[in-house]
This record gives structure tokens, sequence and C-alpha cells, in this order.
């Protein structure tokens, strides 16, 4: 088997895989941000819709969403710090990836999440200063 996308240095199957397949629920904002990154990974573009907070997945413009996404390649995650505290979350990462013309990129992003119904989703992101 391989190792997850998201950097965990668990195999995929036992990681984020059930998350992806429906079949288990993030049970953090951290598993539920490194299930996110996989899916950007493997173009898992549904998985992203279906895990933003059902309140703003309206105002979240998707297809430009898709179109980016598509057009990288993902290539590491870092998480620097997460957290949760009854169904409020917060996780600050740093995702790595090559953008259209082959060239290394990070996006620095301290994203929130939100708990609803016993069920983690994304709500919203800052991008923070790029890495130095």
């Amino acid at each position: 088997m391989s190792l997850c996308p998201c950097g965990s240095g668990t195999e995929f199957n036992k990681c984020c895989e059930p998350f992806l397949k429906e079949e288990e629920l993030p049970p953090t904002p951290e598993a539920l941000m490194r299930s996110r990154y996989t899916a950007y990974c493997l173009k898992n573009h549904d998985y992203l819709v279906e895990t933003t907070d059902p309140q703003i997945r309206s105002e979240v413009n998707h297809t430009a969403n898709r179109e980016w996404a598509e057009a990288v390649e993902f290539t590491g995650l870092e998480i620097l710090a997460s957290s949760a505290e009854k169904n409020k979350g917060m996780v600050e990462f740093r995702a790595k990836f090559k953008d259209a013309e082959g060239q290394d990129q990070e996006h620095h992003e301290l994203s929130k999440f939100r708990k609803q119904a016993g069920v983690w989703y994304f709500r919203d992101g800052q991008v923070k200063d790029a890495k130095k």
C-alpha cells in the first residue's frame, strides 16, 4: 500500500481513504484538513464541496476552485497548528504545489472549521504570508 498524500506517514487505506469513501467521518478539524488536502491531490472535487460548511457552500466558487486544483500538482502538506473546542476548530497549514508552469509554490492558510450535528466542516480560510 502507498502512504497517504496528507503526509501523516500512515497508509492511505488507514488514513484519509475511509473519509473520502464516506465510510467514516473525520473526528477532528485536522483529520478533515488532511482529508481535504488528499481530495485536492486526487482531484476529488465532490468531497471538497461536501465537506464545506452547508451555511456557506453556495457562496464558494467551486468551479474556480476545481479549475485551479486541476492545473496544479500538490507536493506536500505541513500542519503548523490545530485545535478544536466544542463546535469550533482551526488548522494552520502550508500546502506545497507546483503551479501550471511547474514552479514550486506554497499556500499558507489558517482554516476555520465548524461542527454541526457531529460532523466537522470547513468554514473558511485566511491566507497567511508565504514562508520566507
